[in-house]
């Protein structure tokens, strides 16, 4: 089957309602997050292959606190929050008492956010990254230009002072990137939608205020004809490889302890699935040894304990399951392998638009990296993370932490 054929028979499959990594749909989805995956990469193809529609991807800035503003359509009021705002006893900020359920510096920046943000003229609910506020910036000399450094959690940004963008940034109080939209009749009820507008907001010069849409104004990232070609024949690798596939082995029981085993390869930064049923038997020894810790805290270790049987009987069953179902699961890895690939392919050309500089601080001082990543909007409404984990979980092992934050 090409690929144009498998886009038609998956359409009707349904989309993606969580934010999760673009290949970890394999784990959560069975068959249905394979095709969805694809499908997701085809549509980022298609958008760096024409340079159009850029609002299906947007950057993934790496801020905080999360912050909700916008009108709460009951009352009619304006309000910010965390996203506490959606607990089943809400904390919005209507009025400065509100502010007494917080403490800190997060109440401090909520106080400055509900003052300024309400000089947008919000008239929906919006979910953002809050970038930095004054007390936040620093000064930094960067490549022979003096900067504004701002670092809201691991990922540190660099702007030029005398660049339209940092002279926006010190006349600012505030700033920060929305990337969420919601929708209904009541908080309680609302539905999120990826992606947020905020073109017809007020220009307010003590707030810098974006949206995270992915944006290459000067055609970087635009794909050749010999990239489109190479993405085309892994999508059709990718469907030749889902024949041998049985997802429904990788996404039932066991699908979160390999979400988990995944996590766990990628914190020793090795992620090499360079042999499927090498991959499987990594993982029944890896879960062996998460099993045995966990009797090694039992108070009672005698192998004839019930605690101790039940647990060994895990393993058994485990192993006994991974032999039985060698060659689907195997397969399905392997499409989990050309979706990781096709990924990475996509992420090293959108790292081509470098317009505000990312960095990590180190014990050496800082140093330059790719941004986090970026999430795929599918048309249907869904997103995915599309994100070089191995990167950044090696930067974030490496980055110093701005602790005062």
């Amino acid at each position: 089957m090409r690929f144009k054929e498998f886009v038609a028979e998956a359409a009707a499959e349904g989309k993606n309602t969580h934010l999760e990594h673009i290949e970890d749909l394999i784990f959560l989805q069975g068959k249905s997050g394979a095709q969805s995956a694809l499908r997701y990469i085809d549509d980022v193809r298609k958008m760096l292959s024409q340079g159009t529609d850029s609002g299906q991807i947007t950057v993934k800035w790496d801020g905080a606190p999360a912050i909700i503003a916008g009108i709460d359509p009951q009352d009619g009021k304006f309000f910010v929050g965390t996203k506490g705002v959606f607990n089943v006893n809400p904390k919005l900020i209507k009025n400065t008492q509100d502010l007494g359920q917080f403490e800190g510096d997060l109440k401090n920046k909520l106080e400055l956010a509900f003052n300024e943000l309400s000089k947008l003229g919000i008239t929906e609910v919006l979910q953002g990254d809050m970038m930095y506020t004054t007390s936040d910036l620093e000064t930094m000399t960067i490549d022979d230009e003096d900067a504004w450094v701002f670092q809201p959690n691991t990922i540190a940004y660099a702007v030029p002072k005398d660049s339209k963008l940092g002279k926006r940034i010190g006349a600012s109080k505030m700033g920060i990137i929305f990337h969420t939209t919601y929708t209904g009749d009541s908080i309680p009820e609302m539905q999120a939608s990826f992606g947020a507008d905020v073109s017809s907001l007020n220009k307010v010069g003590s707030v810098w205020v974006d949206d995270a849409s992915y944006k290459d104004l000067s055609g970087q990232a635009s794909l050749s004809k010999a990239e489109q070609t190479q993405i085309l024949k892994g999508l059709n690798a990718a469907i030749n490889a889902m024949k041998n596939a049985d997802f429904e082995a990788v996404s039932g029981a066991y699908n979160k302890l390999f979400m988990q085993y995944v996590n766990a390869r990628i914190k020793k930064n090795d992620l090499q699935i360079a042999d499927t049923e090498q991959f499987v038997s990594d993982f029944s020894a890896w879960y062996k040894e998460y099993i045995e810790r966990d009797i090694a805290k039992l108070k009672n270790q005698d192998p004839e304990a019930k605690a101790v049987k039940a647990r060994r009987e895990k393993i058994a069953k485990q192993n006994e399951y991974m032999e039985d179902n060698l060659v689907g699961i195997s397969g399905a890895l392997a499409v989990y392998k050309d979706i990781i690939a096709l990924k990475n392919m996509l992420i090293s050309k959108l790292n081509k638009v470098d317009s505000i500089k990312t960095m990590v601080r180190t014990d050496t001082g800082y140093q330059v990296v790719n941004p986090e990543g970026f999430v795929a909007i599918g048309k249907e409404g869904g997103a995915v993370k599309l994100v070089d984990r191995l990167e950044f979980s090696k930067n974030n092992f490496n980055a110093v932490k701005n602790w005062k934050k």
